[in-house]
């Protein structure tokens, strides 16, 4: 399967789709299931964007944007420097058009054969701006090798469900 399939399933959950939400609820743990089924009534309009320059998909509601890389494997591990180090450039290029705008990017890793929740969410380290601030603060960091390149490991993501119940709390 190619990464496209990957990045409609996650559009499909943002925009509270229930065919796809419930496709992914027969693998969850109940609390999993809860937090999945909430951003059904609290949904985001998501959009895919054309060409490798940008990210892959830009999520909206009136209280969170985030602009979404997808990236997906049968690894555990995606060093950006695979690919002739261009996951790597356009990480850095994302970031700092981000930046500039007081955003952040938002890496949304899925797993391929895994059970549970096969999503996994990072971001690029940022200084976002406003209330967004308190989104990037809870979502873990993309990890650095001792050169400086980007590396995602699915283990120390957090689970995309658990972002979802972050977002949808009642406040």
């Amino acid at each position: 399967m190619n990464g496209s399939i990957y990045e409609r399933e996650l559009s499909g959950i943002l925009s509270g789709n229930e065919n796809v939400i419930s496709r992914l609820l027969k693998r969850l743990d109940p609390a999993s299931q809860e937090a999945l089924r909430s951003i059904i009534s609290r949904p985001f309009f998501v959009t895919r964007s054309a060409g490798s320059l940008g990210a892959d998909l830009i999520a909206l509601r009136h209280d969170y944007s985030m602009i979404i890389e997808v990236k997906s494997s049968v690894n555990d591990t995606i060093m950006f420097t695979e690919a002739s180090g261009q996951r790597q450039d356009q990480a850095t290029r994302l970031r700092d058009l981000c930046q500039r705008a007081g955003l952040f990017v938002v890496y949304a890793y899925r797993l391929k054969s895994v059970g549970g929740d096969p999503w996994r969410i990072f971001t690029i380290p940022a200084k976002p701006e406003g209330r967004i601030r308190h989104l990037y603060e809870i979502i873990p960091d993309v990890g650095e090798t001792r050169n400086g390149n980007f590396i995602l490991k699915w283990a120390e993501g957090m689970p995309l469900t658990k972002l979802i119940d972050y977002m949808n709390q009642e406040i």
